[in-house]
């Protein structure tokens, strides 16, 4: 006979509780806890991390871990996405959100790190049981040796629905099926094989060429090269790769004749040679483009206007002999003491910081000779170095973000003198904010005309952007 039912009502079970992680023992579980407070508050990794660095006692090769391993889970999450999904039979929303976490980054090791197997499979299971999260041992070492099994030691340098791309070219083969086949849905194929948001996939794949969006989608997902901005008032460039190569660090010519690219730094920037003497600044080659087209000349009057953390103002300053005038305005007054900062350790004095309202109502007085506009944008020219940036880009905020940009715009028609020059600068590639706002303004402008243009794309051959030399007419008539 069967067994009679029981009265009794089970107890409902207690929600699981989120993993507070507040224990740095290693790598791993800082880069785990930097990914979930980028989760939690949309911060961006590099500001975690630095907010937590006095709350842990780890190596400098410990703290550079943590930085690969949760930039390289941020940028490439939807690959991984893809794979873990073909092997997790319950529902995404049935899996907590921190244990989702550890099978990305057990993954990424294994897909990207190329970390052994059992290395990787044992790391992140410990950090489960790190955490004190036992019941998850069994499925996150169940889930990623199952992952282990996809993958093969082979490359290719073709796309396939059984590879992944890992980097320069290649792709990792597997042993099945995991992406959309490439020519049916370049979109989706795109957005899963490359990690990127559907939009950015789908804008990028109806603009660019084949060529052109595979070497953008390759360069967008490798981790950034450290660059160096020569301070060619205080020393050369054979002078930094001595003092560099000294400490055993290898250096190329980077693609500007003042640029270094430097790889096996170890420990902090402020630990390089030359840091506190001055001789150099980081900054991306394709940022230090909007300088040099500038051209700053001894005893011009220039404004940049969104100056913070001041790179660009001190390059300026640089290519002027820091004898020109350099207004350097910015919103926020803890960003501008760093251009405040990195003025003095330069040796620059023609930076003058000035702080100015949101609305722009106290920008200082023109006219200028040149203003510099490096506009707040939506960064997709630059996801190598910010991986977040991706997962933040929305189409709705585009409207926003143009809005802004004009008004930047406009202001500095505003404040430069007829015949004057402004240099719009941006490192996003999106249409709305480059060849777009420049063809809307210069139309509703007739005074303001446009002597050249540059997009550039990621990998080409270095980060994206766009920039634009416009002229004031030589008249006072807008």
């Amino acid at each position: 006979m069967p067994r009679p039912r029981s009265s009794r009502r089970r107890k409902p079970q207690a929600p699981p509780q989120p993993v507070v992680l507040d224990n740095f023992c290693n790598g791993r579980m800082l880069a785990w806890y930097a990914i979930q407070q980028f989760d939690q508050t949309g911060k961006f990794l590099s500001d975690v991390l630095n907010d937590v660095d006095r709350r842990h006692d780890l190596s400098p090769q410990e703290r550079a871990q943590a930085v690969d391993l949760s930039a390289g889970v941020v940028r490439h999450r939807r690959s991984l996405d893809t794979l873990i999904e073909r092997l997790v039979t319950r529902p995404r929303g049935n899996v907590e959100t921190e244990l989702w976490t550890l099978l990305q980054m057990g993954t990424w090791q294994l897909v990207f790190a190329r970390t052994p197997d059992h290395a990787a499979v044992d790391s992140i299971v410990e950090l489960a049981r790190t955490a004190g999260q036992d019941r998850w041992c069994g499925f996150v070492n169940g889930i990623l040796r199952s992952v282990s099994r996809l993958l093969t030691e082979e490359t290719t340098d073709q796309p396939s629905s059984s590879s992944i791309p890992i980097q320069a070219g290649q792709y990792r083969v597997l042993t099945e099926d995991a992406f959309p086949v490439p020519g049916e849905d370049t979109v989706e194929y795109t957005g899963r094989a490359w990690s990127l948001p559907r939009a950015i996939a789908r804008r990028w794949s109806s603009r660019m060429s084949p060529f052109e969006l595979q070497r953008a989608c390759f360069y967008s997902n490798e981790p950034p090269a450290t660059v160096l901005r020569i301070n060619r008032l205080k020393a050369t460039v054979g002078q930094v790769v001595s003092a560099l190569e000294e400490r055993g660090m290898a250096t190329t010519p980077g693609v500007n004749d003042w640029s270094l690219r430097v790889t096996g730094g170890g420990g902090g920037l402020r630990q390089w040679p030359g840091y506190e003497e001055g001789w150099w600044s980081v900054q991306d080659e394709s940022a230090m483009g909007a300088a040099e087209l500038l051209a700053p000349q001894p005893g011009e009057r220039i404004l940049d206007l969104c100056a913070a953390p001041g790179g660009k103002s001190a390059h300026l300053a640089e290519l002027s002999g820091d004898a020109a005038t350099i207004i350097a305005c910015d919103v926020s007054e803890v960003r501008l003491r760093r251009v405040t900062q990195n003025s003095e350790r330069l040796g620059l004095a023609s930076v003058e910081p000035v702080l100015i309202e949101r609305d722009g109502s106290d920008l200082p007085a023109g006219p200028f000779d040149a203003v510099l506009v490096d506009v707040p944008c939506s960064n997709t020219g630059v996801l190598a170095r910010r991986p977040e940036a991706r997962w933040r880009f929305r189409e709705a905020d585009l409207e926003e973000l143009v809005q802004l940009q004009t008004r930047l715009l406009l202001n500095a028609f505003d404040l430069v003198r007829p015949g004057g020059r402004i240099i719009y600068s941006t490192c996003s590639i999106e249409p709305e904010e480059t060849t777009g706002l420049i063809a809307s303004v210069t139309s509703a402008i007739a005074a303001l005309n446009c002597v050249e243009q540059t997009m550039q794309l990621p990998g080409d051959p270095v980060d994206g952007a766009f920039r634009a030399h416009l002229r004031r007419d030589g008249s006072a008539a807008g």
